[in-house]
């Protein structure tokens, strides 16, 4: 294979490059050199596992690939002790190392899930099981992402199936150069996309840093080498400053008689990268590449190292964390602090203790080797990253095994969720015992209407078919769009928010129903009053009466009639010839009602050839003493008020042009203390306090406050805030003059008149 391939075409690899890039030689160990390279292993990290049974997992391992080769040419088994090696790192337990030897033996051999239970039991069948099912992740765009990362989580069902699998994708990461380019991107991309952030979340930082530099030097490798060549140019500077900086701490913590460990590390070569994309800097403008990590013995001596480090170095304005106090979801806990070191670099020194950095690099892996010394924590938390991949749980307690501890973990997070498989690989996050109904439902409501049938797992099921982990469900749907759902549906369905659309669907179809019935009955009625229905409903006593009983619409007062929860002869009664005068007398009532508000507070408008006619503000655009105004005379509501400009007054006229009438501001009948309503809304950057200022600029110009509300949103990212205020006010120039003193506040952005 050509290595150059790899790279992309527009740029020529150093001799170093090249030689980074080349196939070491293949060398095939046999069986007794593989098995102590594993046992060496084990034994390096003072395990405590059963060998016996890691042996006969080797040796069925062993047999069970032979003849199989990898790509590099190298017998396969070599990748299962391989990643036995990487889980023995992690000090894991005898189940897990021995699921890891075994994690290719079902899709590759002829070896099955039940002989795997009946020689090595129903935990290691489990962890196997769960691997197997990770074989192939769905691909997708950007933004379902995060379901696919929740979906790995929650189908392995035990959190030591994600670690296996984190060992797995790393050793087939460490042996990318074999694959070929296209594969190699792809990889890359699955990995830096998926399984590093996986590895973030459940705090295994080793992991997730390999993980994230080997798919960024195949993703991007001429970046990859410019930071690589950048950081190696001036290594030797780096480590003498380096040094230098851990001598100086290390004298401090000897003459405090802190005993820690101080050590030196540059940054991972992706973090330089994404540090320069998002930040925008060059390499020679980033100031902390250099990171010193001190280990102590006990958390308060975590302190106590902080208070050496800032009275040695000024520390960076805003660069202070404590998540010992405050720990990350993922378990992390850390003080981190930035300080100016020597020639004015910025460094960053984490101070935590010998626990605390265990869990940091192998996270919940860590865990069991805790577990096991500390058996009367009180308050030890794990987390298994399930639902919300930040979710955590709290140890219900500290004797039991290992077995139970790595279901417990993952166990309780896990009983609310499934993900399932949509026909385009896309990954839907839905409750526990979902059926394939609320499925369709989830999709879209109007897909849950008209489905007829489901699939699952291509196969034609039940609509009330209980869904599991990773299943793959296509609905099939009515081409009629009037299709509803059945009358036996409430009891195929575990979601309330699929009930809740039942229901209502059932709702507005008996509203639908209703509302034609009604409205039959009221055309017979007034057919025969010798009248129209159509025609009534513009008439003045329909309008009176709907407002009597705080009906909205048409539809809502034909419904009422149909069911009985309105007098049918009552309101035929108001069009007989009777009526007519006490309509007059109720219209002359509703006129005399208004003018006497009126009285109190006297608009000060005049309309042209009339006297003492009801009228009112319009609250679409708030007409003020200054403001161009015409009137439209509504139907049994007086005249409207509206400004000139107004939009709905424009819309209006456009229509219906009879209506207009002339109408002026009366400076004569108002008063000093005449007042009117006024609506307008702030678009300001969001900040606490901010309301109570503009209340307070209002209380300053004695406008009263009558209605505010909020809204909150995001632009651009920047947080952002409509203020929506009703006040009582004199005129136009009074609120120009708020207007203007409103606007100098630096947070207002824009003032939007009604």
């Amino acid at each position: 294979m050509d290595e150059k391939k790899v790279l992309k075409n527009d740029w020529k690899m150093t001799d170093d490059e090249i030689e980074d890039m080349k196939m070491p030689e293949i060398v095939n160990k046999s069986y007794n050199e593989l098995y102590k390279q594993l046992a060496d292993k084990i034994k390096e990290n003072n395990l405590d596992v059963d060998m016996d049974k890691v042996a006969e997992a080797f040796t069925l391992a062993y047999e069970s690939h032979v003849g199989q080769k990898r790509k590099s040419g190298e017998n396969y088994i070599l990748h299962p002790v391989e990643v036995a090696e990487i889980l023995a790192d992690m000090r894991m337990d005898t189940d897990t190392i021995v699921a890891g030897l075994l994690h290719d033996v079902v899709e590759d051999t002829l070896i099955t899930l039940a002989d795997i239970e009946y020689n090595f039991g129903e935990d290691v069948r489990k962890l196997v099981d769960g691997v197997t099912k990770l074989r192939n992740l769905p691909r997708t765009d950007s933004k379902k992402l995060e379901n696919i990362r929740k979906m790995v989580v929650a189908m392995s069902e035990d959190i030591r199936v994600v670690i296996i699998k984190l060992a797995d994708r790393l050793h087939n990461m460490r042996t990318l150069k074999y694959m070929k380019p296209e594969k190699q991107q792809e990889k890359s991309k699955e990995t830096i996309e998926i399984y590093a952030p996986i590895a973030h979340r459940i705090g295994m930082a080793k992991i997730k840093w390999e993980l994230e530099d080997i798919s960024f030097r195949f993703l991007y490798p001429k970046d990859y080498y410019e930071i690589k060549e950048l950081i190696n140019s001036k290594r030797k500077e780096r480590e003498e400053y380096t040094a230098n900086f851990i001598e100086k701490i290390q004298a401090e913590l000897e003459k405090n008689h802190i005993k820690g460990e101080v050590t030196g590390r540059p940054k991972h070569l992706y973090s330089i990268y994404r540090k320069m994309n998002e930040k925008e800097k060059r390499f020679v403008d980033l100031n902390d590449l250099i990171a010193i990590r001190i280990i102590v013995e006990k958390k308060n001596e975590c302190y106590n190292v902080l208070g050496i480090i800032h009275d040695l170095f000024i520390p960076v304005f805003k660069r202070f964390k404590d998540y010992i106090s405050q720990p990350k979801p993922n378990g992390y806990q850390s003080i981190h602090t930035t300080v100016k070191g020597p020639n004015d670099q910025n460094v960053e020194i984490q101070i935590r203790t010998q626990e605390m950095h265990e869990i940091a690099e192998e996270g919940v892996a860590a865990h069991w080797k805790y577990k096991e010394k500390k058996s009367k924590s009180k308050n030890e938390k794990f987390y298994a990253d399930a639902k919300k991949l930040t979710d955590s749980v709290q140890s219900k307690s500290d004797e039991k095994e290992q077995k139970g501890f790595a279901q417990e973990v993952t166990g309780d997070v896990l009983k609310q969720t499934i993900f399932v498989f949509t026909p385009k690989d896309d990954v839907m996050e839905m409750p526990r015992n979902s059926t394939a109904l609320d499925f369709a439902f989830q999709v879209h409501t109007q897909i849950g209407y008209r489905t007829i049938g489901a699939k699952v797992n291509g196969r034609i099921t039940q609509l009330n078919q209980v869904l599991k982990n990773g299943d793959k469900v296509e609905v099939m749907t009515s081409k009629n769009v009037n299709k509803g759902p059945g009358k036996d549906w409430i009891e195929m369905v575990n979601n309330h928010s699929s009930r809740v659309k039942i229901r209502k669907w059932f709702k507005d179809k008996e509203f639908e129903e209703k509302s034609k019935e009604g409205e039959q009955i009221l055309e017979k009625e007034f057919e025969q009053l010798g009248l129209k229905l159509k025609d009534m409903l513009e008439d003045e006593r329909v309008f009176l009466y709907m407002k009597k009983f705080n009906i909205a619409d048409t539809k809502t007062l034909f419904y009422r009639f149909a069911i009985g929860d309105l007098s049918l002869d009552g309101f035929m009664n108001k069009f007989e010839k009777k009526e007519e005068k006490a309509l007059e007398k109720v219209l002359e009532e509703e006129t005399e009602k208004a003018n006497r508000q009126k009285g109190k507070n006297n608009g000060g408008v005049k309309i042209s050839g009339t006297e003492n006619t009801m009228y009112r503000f319009a609250k679409c655009c708030s007409p003020l003493p200054g403001d161009e105004i015409r009137g439209y005379v509504t139907r049994g509501r007086g005249i409207a008020i509206h400004r000139s400009d107004c939009q709905n007054f424009i819309s209006l006229m456009e229509k219906e042009p009879e209506r207009e009438i002339d109408v002026y501001w009366d400076k004569s009948a108002m008063s000093a203390n005449t007042t009117y309503e006024f609506n307008f809304t702030i678009k300001a950057s969001d900040r606490n306090g901010l309301l109570l200022d503009i209340i307070r600029i209002l209380n300053e110009y004695k406008m009263n406050l009558l209605n505010v509300n909020t809204n909150a949103f995001k632009e651009n990212g920047n947080k952002r805030m409509l203020i929506h205020l009703r006040i009582t006010i004199r005129s136009r120039e009074d609120f120009d003059r708020l207007a203007n003193n409103l606007k100098s506040m630096s947070e207002v952005i824009d003032i939007i008149k009604k």
